[in-house]
């Protein structure tokens, strides 16, 4: 049902998602098979990618969409080929500041919408998706299963852009104010996961001593 690539490559018109044992089960509740065969998947840690190795005996690289893997890589992409962006997730506010944060950190970027990612009725929604289908890359940051179905609403709007989940990177990049949300050492000794526990133990002591065990042995044999 979850096909993991072994690495991302740019390929435009496509969307991209990046999955960890959480989200590995939220999405697996959330789509059907025909919706995640159109999203083509990586894996977001290195949980999955030693799941990966130890159970399914595939080499497969930890790709997510921050500033530490993936967010630089598409940011430059977009200003180096004139692509502009539409940015949906989090708060007014947070949005603001992350379009604004974007624009000063990539200079020439063309962000042509940012917008909450909470929608107060189904027409609010639609309108959205109806005003970000005239970017050519589109970021998502709503958490898992509901970031996916904002590409897919783009898709069957006709949208032929490249899209993009990103989870909480929105809100790193704000909490970090631009610069990097991960100290250098924590990155190189693949720490991120213990450096957000200690940010947010009350969040995310459940979902990695818990939700991760419990979807990675419901839903580990999902991922092909």
């Amino acid at each position: 049902m979850i096909k993991l690539e072994e690495e991302f490559i740019f390929q435009l018109g496509e969307d991209y998602s990046f999955i960890n044992p959480y989200s590995l089960g939220v999405v697996c509740q959330s789509l059907i098979y025909q919706e995640c065969q159109r999203i083509n998947f990586l894996a977001d840690g290195i949980a999955i990618v030693a799941y990966v190795r130890l159970f399914k005996k595939r080499v497969i690289k930890r790709t997510s969409f921050d500033d530490t893997s993936l967010a630089p890589v598409v940011f430059h992409h977009a200003c180096q080929n004139d692509l502009s962006i539409a940015l949906i997730g989090g708060t007014q506010e947070n949005i603001q500041q992350a379009k604004d944060l974007l624009e000063s950190k990539y200079p020439g970027i063309r962000i042509l919408l940012a917008e909450p990612g909470y929608f107060d009725n189904e027409d609010v929604y639609q309108n959205c998706i109806d005003k970000a289908v005239s970017a050519d890359i589109l970021i998502v940051g709503m958490g898992a299963g509901k970031q996916e179905k904002v590409l897919l609403s783009a898709r069957a709007k006709g949208w032929q852009g490249t899209g993009f989940t990103c989870g909480g990177y929105l809100d790193q990049l704000v909490q970090a104010r631009g610069d990097d949300y991960y100290p250098e050492f924590i990155n190189k000794f693949h720490l991120r996961w213990l450096y957000r526990l200690l940010k947010e133990p009350r969040r995310l002591s459940k979902r990695y001593f818990s939700d991760y065990p419990y979807f990675l042995i419901k839903f580990g044999n999902k991922i092909e």
